[in-house]
């Protein structure tokens, strides 16, 4: 599918990064600005599977998983957050300052990517990423973030968890691979007004502002 594309836009916000392809598609990532692209101000007209290839970097890729969020087959996804189907009595999260807000749970361990200190909130527990040794619980929740920060292979090799969930913006239709990891479901972040979300990544909107132009959307494997 990638070999098929060509790259028309991309864009590298502050928040987060969008990519749209010659079909029209929009794909939006993470952006953690680490690192560089190596071939800015070359990519745009440039073929997918190509620009796809440089993933030496947190920031590559970022544009590596927009472009790859542009693809796949959406037409088995359903429109709902993930989160909304977990029970659980303890759940794993990891991501960027992950909302845990609406979840009820008696056990939620949270390891944070901005390695805040720790503090408890209730039934609520935020840790510091860098403190990540392993974790037991029944369901871990995985931010595609730690796809673009190069966090997930550590993550999967040191969680025993029941059931695995991939989700958020930066979160890839990969269905067989992350199947062979544990993963029973992913979710997605999806545009419904295409030319507004990439509009608002490129002005550094935050997650609020790009909600208004998307939605979450969910498939079990």
């Amino acid at each position: 599918m990638l070999k098929q594309r060509t790259i028309t836009n991309i864009c590298v916000g502050i928040m987060y990064t969008a990519a749209t392809l010659d079909n029209g598609s929009l794909g939006i990532s993470h952006t953690v600005p680490e690192g560089e692209v190596t071939l800015s101000g070359e990519i745009v007209g440039k073929n997918a599977y190509e620009v796809v290839q440089e993933l030496s970097t947190p920031l590559s890729r970022s544009v590596a998983l927009a472009i790859l969020n542009a693809l796949g087959d959406l037409s088995q996804y359903e429109k709902g957050d993930p989160l909304d189907l977990i029970s659980a009595n303890k759940v794993c999260l990891f991501g960027y300052s992950p909302n845990v807000s609406n979840l009820k749970f008696n056990s939620i361990v949270v390891y944070d990517f901005y390695n805040p200190q720790p503090q408890k909130m209730n039934n609520v527990d935020i840790r510091p990423y860098s403190s990540f040794k392993g974790e037991t619980c029944d369901t871990a929740v995985v931010f595609g973030s730690a796809l673009v920060n190069g966090a997930f292979d550590n993550i999967v090799r040191n969680v025993n968890a029941d059931n695995f969930i991939l989700t958020g913006v930066s979160s890839v239709d990969a269905p067989s691979t992350l199947h062979s990891l544990g993963f029973n479901i992913i979710g997605k972040i999806i545009a419904t007004d295409k030319y507004r979300a990439l509009r608002t990544v490129c002005e550094g909107g935050n997650s609020g502002q790009l909600g208004k132009y998307t939605m979450k959307v969910f498939k079990r494997l």
